[in-house]
């Protein structure tokens, strides 16, 4: 009889496995079109609109890239990735960058040199609170999801909870749990009460009775949320893949402000839950203020309401350094 330590131990190895074929199928696939295989690695979301749209109409391939898609739990899986090597290009909060480049993030590497090479967007995240907090004060004494307390959107959580008159560990204790999915469980689940929720996981949870307190481009203000991002040292080596990815990431930006119907389509495509008046919706705000950033352009404002947030709530001795540190334009110009 095998027991369930070993099956569950076989799965794992079988589903390894099935990776490691994956990978070599598509370098095979790519190598036979021509094209070079990239990997990229995000969270979910609405977000990943411009790069779904780039994957299901070929605009990759058109610039001779095979890229693949993987999702990531959290952050510091994302970040131990990139920095092995494993994925070539990122979707992560500009906040991430900054806080791992001084050290601040849930693990120290010596050699760390991802910066940003194009924006995403600009803070399209909701403050979504379980159906008991229907109040800011609320909150007081109860639980907030971040992903990982010093880095991504929990700082702006913090400042927006600080503006309330809350402070973190005196009214509220913070919970690190992961990215949006995994704080979509906590809320769930009644482990946290308050948490940063991106779209659509916002709406969904509003639609099953949980408040949506505050939008968190309104409440901080400009915002450089999350960013596509690179390994300078690999972009050192292979510029010209860079210059393709962005070239790629451009064109599908501009096209989906530009093709409503066909931007709604690939994102019905994804999120296959998703009614036409719901996708109506998260099209509109996905293009409004705090929304996907037109040309890709990395929104300098937002960078510094960032790096202000950073050295409020991430441990940081005196002012940052120039924001040339966690970004690299040289590429997108």
């Amino acid at each position: 009889m095998i027991k369930p330590t070993s099956l569950r131990r076989r799965n794992v190895l079988l589903g390894e496995l099935a990776v490691l074929l994956g990978a070599s199928l598509a370098a095979s696939v790519a190598a036979a079109e021509g094209l070079t295989e990239v990997r990229m690695v995000g969270f979910g979301g609405a977000t990943n609109l411009p790069v779904w749209y780039a994957l299901e109409r070929g605009l990759f391939e058109k610039q001779g890239l095979k890229v693949t898609l993987e999702r990531t739990p959290d952050s510091k899986e994302q970040i131990a990735s990139m920095m092995a090597g494993k994925y070539q290009f990122a979707t992560t909060a500009f906040d991430n960058i900054v806080a791992y480049a001084e050290g601040q993030g849930s693990a120290k590497y010596e050699d760390f040199d991802m910066v940003a090479i194009l924006g995403v967007h600009s803070g399209l995240n909701s403050v979504v609170a379980a159906p008991a907090i229907k109040r800011w004060d609320d909150i007081k004494g109860k639980a907030v999801a971040v992903d990982a307390p010093t880095s991504g959107y929990a700082t702006v959580l913090y400042q927006i909870l600080l503006n309330r008159g809350l402070a973190r560990d005196r009214d509220y204790k913070v919970l690190s749990v992961g990215g949006t999915s995994a704080r979509v469980k906590a809320l769930e689940e009644g482990t946290a009460q308050m948490a940063i929720i991106s779209s659509p996981d916002d709406a969904q949870l509003r639609a099953a009775g949980y408040n949506v307190l505050a939008d968190a481009s309104v409440e901080v203000g400009e915002y450089q949320g999350s960013t596509y991002a690179v390994r300078r040292s690999y972009a050192q080596a292979n510029e010209r893949t860079v210059l393709a990815f962005i070239r790629a990431v451009r064109e599908s930006h501009d096209a989906v402000f530009r093709n409503k119907a066909d931007a709604i389509a690939v994102l019905k495509s994804r999120l296959r839950d998703l009614s036409d008046e719901q996708a109506e919706t998260l099209y509109r705000r996905l293009i409004g203020p705090g929304g996907l950033n037109h040309r890709a352009a990395i929104n300098m404002k937002g960078v510094a309401t960032v790096l202000k947030l950073r050295s409020i709530y991430g441990g940081a001795q005196g002012t940052l350094p120039s924001p040339t540190k966690y970004i690299d334009r040289r590429y997108a110009e």
